[in-house]
């Protein structure tokens, strides 16, 4: 994530915080997370390793889940609409490859394995994390529904049963097989998607 330079002179009040300090401290929550799990995890720590005040942390996030969920919502683009190519395929390719994308290039990747294990015994956090994925699913439905209207998906197809067509595969290789995730495992999933649902 990439910070934004801060004017050095003193703020006046009610000025925009910083966005430099705003990226250290998720990047920081997610190092931290990935290294000690949840409940080791402090605020202090999280601060130290952001290189900021623990105040600076407070004013942002009032406890360490809230900026735990936080760091999670940022790094998988939570909000963001569905991609629109212009074609099914397109659209699902994009899909696939920006999933690819979080867990291979963003910090995300280094927390995962630990925030699935940890969720099944923090409820507050295994809510939060449904959540998420409710709403991840929910973009990619937009995709299926609108391959079906275009006529490239069939018209009888379980519109969940698609998406997890093409998500389970990418966290299958990067949770258990550590198999790539290059271009090549990407267009395979498209393909195999498109071939097993469409019209």
């Amino acid at each position: 994530m990439t910070g934004t330079k801060i004017d050095a002179r003193r703020r006046a009040p009610g000025r925009p915080r910083s966005l430099e300090a705003d990226g250290a401290i998720l990047e920081a929550a997610v190092d931290v997370f990935a290294e000690v799990g949840l409940e080791a995890l402090t605020m202090e720590g999280v601060a130290a390793r952001a290189g900021v005040s623990k105040n600076t942390v407070y004013r942002r996030y009032p406890n360490k889940l809230d900026l735990v969920v936080s760091a999670v919502r940022c790094y998988t683009n939570v909000g963001a609409p569905p991609p629109d190519t212009g074609t099914t395929r397109g659209d699902v390719h994009d899909l696939v490859a920006g999933l690819v994308a979080i867990l291979t290039e963003t910090p995300v990747g280094r927390m995962l394995p630990i925030l699935v294990a940890v969720r099944t015994r923090v409820p507050e956090l295994d809510a939060a994390y449904a959540e998420i994925v409710a709403e991840k699913r929910a973009r990619h439905a937009t995709v299926v529904r609108r391959g079906i209207e275009r006529g490239d998906f069939r018209a009888d197809v379980d519109v969940d049963v698609v998406v997890d067509a093409f998500t389970s595969p990418t966290f299958y290789r990067f949770l258990v097989t550590n198999a790539p995730l290059d271009a090549a495992f990407v267009a395979a999933v498209v393909d195999s998607t498109m071939r097993a649902f469409g019209a």
